[in-house]
């Protein structure tokens, strides 16, 4: 008898043990879904990006105002409430798309103060199983807080890159430098994040006292300040690299070969090489250009991702646009984004993201909510042929 009760004792001791090893294991698996195992973050290995260690590509949208909010919005036509936050996560997701570019500048955070903007983008992303590609300021000078339409180059004398950044814009309650921080900080445990873009289309024709395009020493410094305070997240700077002048060509390689930038940007713009083309700037036949034809610092497309693999860095699409205004040039649109979706990820590409899903036509260049536009069923291709990793 005792000795039956002594191992019933100890059953029941037993028993309390699992329950409390399982109560344990249920609030690590809680933290985790809420902050991020390690093994959930998007990080580099060489020119790809990986996720758990396999091979992650891409293909998505831009969708810029998603931000949008009563703390601000960048156009009414273009804000969205809940139901159409869903809707175009949605749309995003049944498109093959699994990453979404927004801004998250601080018009849209009060100054860093108030981030339930960009908490709820991320949430609606997240519901979805989609990843964010959070811009932090506007090298062209919209939705942000300095005077409309004034590009970056020209604030201060065109001194912005070169020390500008450090001081507050125009109504910026706090400087560039100081939100980078505050932002990269704030969101540093959440892999929801696919990676920091510091700029969108950070460019200028401004040259430091060695030569050299002012934004390598502007890349080195705010890289160096966001994986500070954010060691879990990839940084890119965010540029064109298409033509556009201080990232393209030579600049390009200067700019992205910092070891503060894990991955390379470009934009796809006709004003840089036509819409028509697949790959602007490739060589004759269609392929890649040689290096040493890369020089040029007003080099297109395709001699940036010649000189991405040369750094060994992944390189991303961050906005290509085609204007589409009616039923004809939306077929138009779809034909050549297909031949630059492959042309892209033949060359190497880890991701891609169109310019830009919408309400309304803003831009012309939208791809409108709630439309059979092909442009959905070309990304959903592409996407079941080179899209992969969670």
């Amino acid at each position: 008898m005792a000795e039956r009760a002594v191992a019933g004792r100890l059953v029941a001791v037993a028993a309390v043990l699992v329950t409390l090893a399982v109560a344990a294991t249920l609030l690590v698996l809680a933290a985790t879904s809420k902050t991020g195992d390690k093994d959930d973050f998007v990080t580099r290995q060489g020119s790809t990006l990986r996720v758990d260690g396999s091979r992650f590509r891409f293909v998505g949208f831009n969708l810029y105002d998603a931000a949008a909010s009563d703390v601000y919005s960048c156009s009414p036509s273009t804000r969205l409430d809940d139901a159409g936050l869903d809707e175009a996560m949605r749309t995003i997701k049944s498109s093959g798309g699994t990453v979404v570019r927004f801004w998250a500048y601080q018009t849209y955070t009060a100054g860093g103060t108030d981030f339930s903007a960009v908490d709820r983008v991320l949430a609606a992303a997240r519901a979805h199983g989609l990843r964010v590609l959070p811009v932090l300021e506007d090298g062209p000078g919209d939705c942000s807080t300095g005077a409309s339409g004034v590009s970056l180059d020209q604030v201060d004398g065109g001194t912005w890159y070169a020390g500008g950044y450090r001081e507050p814009l125009g109504t910026a309650a706090i400087s560039y430098r100081a939100y980078v921080a505050r932002v990269t900080h704030h969101y540093r445990d959440d892999p929801t994040i696919l990676a920091w873009s510091l700029m969108n289309e950070a460019e200028t024709a401004q040259r430091d006292d060695q030569g050299r395009s002012q934004l390598v020493d502007f890349a080195r410094d705010v890289s160096a300040v966001a994986h500070a305070a954010d060691p879990h997240h990839l940084v890119t700077l965010g540029t064109q690299s298409n033509g556009a002048p201080g990232a393209s060509g030579a600049d390009f390689s200067a700019v992205y070969g910092l070891a503060g930038l894990d991955l390379t940007e470009v934009h796809d713009w006709g004003r840089y090489g036509g819409d028509d083309q697949a790959m602007p700037g490739a060589a004759a036949g269609g392929g890649l250009p040689e290096p040493s034809a890369c020089s040029a610092t007003d080099a297109q497309l395709a001699c940036s991702f010649v000189l991405a693999e040369q750094l060994d860095k992944p390189i991303v699409v961050g906005e290509a646009g085609i204007a589409a205004t009616d039923a004809a040039g939306r077929v138009r649109r779809a034909r050549l984004f297909s031949a630059k979706l492959t042309a892209a990820f033949e060359a190497g590409a880890s991701g891609y993201l169109l310019w830009q899903l919408n309400r309304t036509n803003t831009d012309t260049y939208a791809v409108l909510l709630g439309t059979d536009d092909p442009v959905y069923a070309v990304l959903r291709r592409t996407a079941d042929r080179w899209s992969s990793g969670p």
